[in-house]
């Protein structure tokens, strides 16, 4: 296990901390007053109900989060320090998949993965000991294609063969939706081609493979390296999906029952680092120089600077986008029509910053 702990600030210090922090998440300044949305007021009010002041450990399973940048501004802008918390990441955590296992094998009491992932895990297993509380970042899914082929629309890649890390991962979960939409059968009409990210540059070189659908970094590095000759076909980035988050927070039942604060003081630091992170990108590509392999500084600037920022939603919001979520899945086939999309989304979700605790209705 890897110790995050950045240790505890004294609680005399914590409202003068977050005040600046809430006014960059969309309060402001006028006349000497704090002016803020709705939902903002409605946090802070519920900071004061449900904040201990007290420090609390966090085991989290998050996958590559020491290359993340939201994980990264979170640790590093001292924003888990702000609220009292050790954050102690799992070790070996590859995928969504393995974070969820995690958190129901109790080697973590929170996990990342994407909000595809959670629906597919809570499919199979009704009884899933978490709840998902935020949604952390928007999708970086990018579909390429090698541009010799001419590619110009979707539904020429039936038949194509297109290359992706995992048959299980988000990103083909996520493009077989794209595909069904556009009327092509995602299990049929393109030739999904499993392989590990260092095979994946060799297969475009030799013509093995005619696209590739991943997320960034990778996907950035592959579409920005002139040998490979990929463009761009369609991507999360712009869009319908743009405003739509992929990561998802869940926290387990027995954190919201017996500890609470902790719960709500995770969401916090995360919802305000998401919030920082748009206004300070060069800021946060410095922490990230040197964290993600293959790529310095400017790089990863470039990168953050094509990427949708700040995507953070809680309570209705989160509902909202997961039950489009379950929507989409119903047509892969993944949910029966019948189900109540609306209602299957507050089941699986926790508002634990405007209600309380209570998930669900």
């Amino acid at each position: 296990m890897v110790d995050e702990n950045r240790g505890a600030q004294p609680p005399g210090l914590l409202r003068r901390a977050v005040l600046p922090l809430l006014a960059a998440a969309g309060c402001a300044v006028i006349g000497g007053e704090w002016v803020q949305s709705r939902q903002q007021a409605r946090i802070v009010r519920r900071d004061d109900a449900l904040l201990d002041g007290e420090p609390h450990d966090m085991t989290l399973s998050w996958p590559f989060a020491p290359a993340s940048i939201l994980y990264n501004v979170a640790l590093r802008q001292d924003f888990f320090l702000q609220y009292h918390l050790g954050v102690q990441l799992r070790p070996g955590v590859l995928s969504g998949r393995d974070a969820i296992a995690d958190l129901q094998a109790g080697r973590s009491m929170a996990a990342v993965a994407p909000v595809l992932s959670w629906l597919q895990a809570c499919q199979g297993s009704p009884d899933l000991p978490a709840r998902l509380v935020m949604g952390l970042q928007a999708g970086t899914f990018r579909l390429l294609v090698r541009k010799r082929l001419r590619i110009a629309k979707i539904e020429d890649l039936a038949g194509r063969r297109i290359a992706v890390l995992n048959a299980d991962m988000a990103d083909r979960l996520f493009f077989s939706v794209i595909l069904r939409r556009k009327g092509l059968n995602p299990d049929t009409a393109p030739n999904w081609v499993i392989l590990p990210p260092d095979q994946i540059d060799d297969a475009v070189m030799a013509g093995a493979v005619d696209a590739v659908a991943l997320h960034d970094p990778l996907a950035w590095q592959l579409m920005g390296n002139p040998a490979l000759e990929l463009v761009e076909l369609v991507n999360s980035i712009n869009g319908l999906y743009a405003r739509r988050t992929n990561l998802a927070l869940g926290i387990s039942t027995d954190v919201l029952e017996h500890t609470p604060a902790a719960a709500v003081a995770l969401v916090l630091a995360l919802y305000n680092a998401a919030r920082w992170l748009p206004t300070h990108m060069a800021e946060a590509a410095a922490l990230l120089d040197g964290r993600i392999a293959d790529m310095g500084q400017d790089a990863i600037l470039q990168m953050m600077r094509h990427e949708a920022l700040g995507i953070s939603p809680v309570g209705n919001d989160l509902k909202i986008q997961i039950a489009r979520y379950v929507d989409e899945l119903k047509l892969l086939g993944q949910f029966p029509d019948s189900l109540d999309s609306a209602s299957y989304a507050r089941h699986m979700s926790a508002d634990i910053l405007h209600h309380g605790l209570k998930a669900g209705p």
